[in-house]
């Protein structure tokens, strides 16, 4: 199953620049076969779809072999829109969804929204702020509009970025999801390739209810996050938290460290009577080292007061598969600081520090466990874990 001609042209015309910014990527069409399979059940209670960031037409060019349709689409971009418009029988808009107004509702609003983080001048209303946290994601408006548009039992079916199901900045949108609609179906797009891009995407397809809803297959709460996944993910997740807890349920607190050594350039030094500046690099085999850097500005000390408390520091790994932390229990008599690529687990409760070590051993033998290899590669893939999915999200075993 191939892309269009129109697509290639259009991948071909578009500048990369342009595409990038705009977060212009054509659907591949496996994509679209394996919706119209989800949805055609739901067919004969479907008039009116919308598609509101069109592109080279991939999915309206689908949808028209189905003549019962009355198809409304939009697309923003000029070129694209000049290159498609007198193609297909549908009428197309060439505007701003997010700036469109309309009172028509729709059975079905389907598509590939646009991916790329807006900037705050990007932004022309805050109507939807409170679906995210931080500066947005332009697919997350698309949905949040979408979702006014629906019909009674109206479907949304969306091909999103993968990180759109676990991403903390998103949580509020899957909990309103999660409590307002119906979950149909969530698709791995994972053998779906796509012109110019490695995206990891899934589809998400939803339905507009008014009877109370019970989505736990398709969703997991942590700690007030909601989750979302394929339901044989969601059940390995939910085994992966049998018999644990996590930092936050310990009284741990989990945070960056404070220094960000080009910042203080002029405060670093080879005098070893200085406080000791721990870098991720320093944590070589789970045990502290001196390391001498390439940069000569790059230094191991620093003239700044430092601590000596007992610490338990992390550096993240990557590599889906081969996923594993870097640890270092720093127990020293030498005042230290924690350079900002490390992550600082500490303790919130004034305990011994007999008490403390007891637990640091703990979490290190739960991060070194296969329940938290399973867990890391199943819930983050490829991506980062920051400082509150560590405290927040991470199952530590309960020993």
């Amino acid at each position: 199953m191939n892309f269009s001609n129109e697509s290639k042209q259009l991948t071909k015309q578009l500048s990369k620049e342009d595409k990038k910014k705009n977060g212009i990527y054509f659907t591949p069409p496996t994509i679209i076969a394996k919706i119209i399979k989800v949805l055609f059940p739901y067919f004969k209670n479907i008039v009116k779809i919308l598609e509101p960031s069109c592109g080279s037409g991939e999915f309206i060019q689908r949808f028209e072999r189905f003549t019962k349709f009355n198809i409304d689409a939009i697309e923003y971009n000029e070129t694209i829109y000049n290159s498609i418009k007198s193609k297909f029988k549908s009428t197309i808009l060439n505007t701003d969804f997010l700036e469109w107004s309309s009172t028509k509702k729709y059975d079905l609003i389907v598509g590939n929204p646009p991916f790329y983080v807006m900037k705050k001048n990007q932004i022309k209303n805050n109507k939807y702020e409170h679906y995210y946290t931080g500066r947005p994601n332009i697919f997350v408006l698309f949905i949040a509009k979408s979702l006014e548009l629906l019909e009674n039992n109206g479907i949304l079916s969306f091909v999103l970025p993968k990180n759109f199901m676990n991403c903390l900045y998103y949580n509020s949108l899957r909990k309103y999801i999660s409590t307002t609609f119906k979950i149909i179906d969530i698709i791995e797009c994972y053998q779906d390739k796509y012109l110019e891009t490695q995206q990891d995407t899934i589809v998400l397809i939803i339905q507009k209810q008014n009877s109370v809803l019970n989505n736990s297959n398709y969703t997991i709460n942590i700690n007030n996050y909601t989750i979302f996944n394929t339901p044989s993910i969601i059940t390995q997740i939910k085994t992966s938290y049998q018999n644990t807890t996590t930092l936050k349920n310990m009284n741990f607190e989990v945070k960056v460290g404070n220094v960000v050594w080009n910042q203080v350039k002029d405060k670093l030094t080879d005098d070893e009577s200085e406080t000791r500046l721990i870098y991720s690099s320093d944590i070589v085999n789970n045990e502290l080292s001196i390391k001498k850097y390439k940069n000569p500005a790059k230094k191991n000390y620093i003239t700044k007061p430092g601590k000596t408390d007992l610490l338990l520091v992390v550096n993240r790994g990557y590599g889906k598969g081969d996923y594993k932390f870097s640890y270092c229990l720093i127990d020293t008599d030498k005042s230290y600081l924690i350079e900002n690529h490390l992550i600082c687990i500490k303790s919130t409760k004034d305990i011994t520090k007999v008490e403390l070590r007891t637990k640091y051993e703990r979490i290190i033998e739960s991060l070194k466990s296969e329940n938290t290899k399973k867990f890391i590669n199943l819930y983050f893939g490829n991506n980062a874990i920051n400082t509150t999915e560590l405290c927040e999200i991470v199952p530590i075993n309960n020993f």
